[in-house]
């Protein structure tokens, strides 16, 4: 008896060894449901056990999400969902394993979670890629046509950018605030003066974009010119970038930290070699700073954006075309900033205002902002 019941789960198993690379889902779980009761388990682990990666990928732009494990209800999160369990997971009659399918452009990348039981949030415990963020780590899903980030490693034949960090005492925002400053390779060794870039959420986006290693490389490789990069910590954050301070903020920033770098360091402080740089509501003290003060700042460049009424009134009396703009967005972006970038990017389009804008198949991250750094940086301060 023993050997009549085993056979067959055998036979399945072995075919399923040298098929499972060329096997679709859909041939599996065809294999799966014909399977007997008591073979499913080995069937299904032998099954995850070829595979090279999951989610599964198939016809370039799909993606079968699994998850193995006993539950009461399985959903995906994530960027493609705004970040709620939108993506609900069907069980495979008589065992543990749940499935879904989704559809994405072929060179998507989207950061999610497995939400079991609809309380339970967790990394996907299938998918060996995943990401550090701000809000910690996610699972990454990988469409086949994206492309990596470039210039994001350290190089031994690349010289090193130098950074310090100080404080400095804000009478506007009545407290010290922290920054970090990049000086470029061979500063020390010449009397050169050099443009300026400032990012706000400072030391987030320096940690999570590997700013100074992009700095560093495309410097190297000659992409940019060499920059002064300041990096600019909030406190509160908020109120700041486009709440109740941000007037004030505004002031330490103009009146009191560019002054302090001007002074401190060789710098070029006419506005076309000045930046602001912010991502979400980052992006929106940068752009507040570049609109209302051109006789100070040149250069913006906004990364999925807040844009708020404010920001678009003030684009729309001033005159911008003296001024360079970067703009970008995720197609799986948080959807309230979906349409307040798309109406910047209309205003400046109608005003002429030189304008680089882009959208990408990504969403709301520091992984997708590392990505098109780069991008900026070459808009704003490309090579002599």
């Amino acid at each position: 008896m023993f050997i009549r019941t085993c056979l067959p789960v055998l036979a399945a198993i072995i075919s399923l060894q040298f098929s499972a690379a060329a096997q679709t889902f859909d041939d599996f779980l065809k294999q799966l449901n014909s399977a007997n009761p008591a073979g499913k388990p080995a069937l299904i682990k032998s099954y995850l056990s070829k595979l090279a990666a999951i989610p599964i990928i198939e016809s370039d732009t799909t993606a079968r999400f699994l998850y193995y494990g006993n539950a009461d209800s399985v959903a995906v999160a994530g960027d493609a969902t705004a970040w709620v369990p939108g993506i609900r997971l069907k069980r495979i009659a008589g065992c543990d394993l749940w499935y879904a399918t989704a559809c994405y452009p072929s060179d998507t990348r989207v950061e999610y979670k497995m939400v079991i039981n609809g309380t339970r949030w967790i990394l996907d415990s299938l998918n060996q890629l995943v990401i550090q963020g701000g809000m910690g780590p996610n699972s990454e899903l990988l469409m086949p046509a994206y492309i990596r980030p470039l210039f994001v490693n350290e190089k031994d034949v690349v010289p090193w950018g130098f950074y310090t960090d100080t404080v400095i005492q804000s009478k506007y925002l009545g407290e010290a605030r922290k920054i970090r400053v990049y000086i470029p390779p061979k500063y020390e060794k010449s009397d050169t003066r050099y443009p300026v870039a400032y990012f706000h959420d400072g030391f987030q986006f320096f940690d999570f974009t590997s700013a100074r290693n992009i700095l560093d490389n495309m410097t190297f490789d000659k992409l940019i010119r060499p920059i002064i990069a300041v990096f600019v910590e909030p406190v509160h954050r908020d109120d700041e970038y486009s709440g109740r301070l941000q007037n004030k903020y505004t002031r330490f920033m103009l009146e009191e930290l560019m002054p302090f770098i001007d002074k401190n360091y060789r710098t070029l402080p006419k506005p076309q070699n000045s930046a602001q740089f912010g991502i979400s509501n980052g992006g929106n003290i940068a752009l507040w700073i570049a609109v209302r003060h051109p006789e100070r700042v040149g250069m913006v460049a906004a990364f999925s954006s807040n844009v708020q009424p404010g920001v678009s009134k003030a684009f729309m009396k001033t005159n911008c075309s003296g001024s360079k703009i970067y703009l970008d967005l995720g197609k799986y972006d948080l959807p309230q900033l979906i349409p307040m970038v798309r109406g910047l990017k209309k205003i400046l389009e109608k005003k002429s205002c030189p304008l680089s804008y882009h959208e990408y198949p990504e969403g709301h991250n520091w992984a997708f902002w590392q990505k098109h750094l780069p991008d900026a940086l070459k808009y704003l301060f490309p090579a002599e």
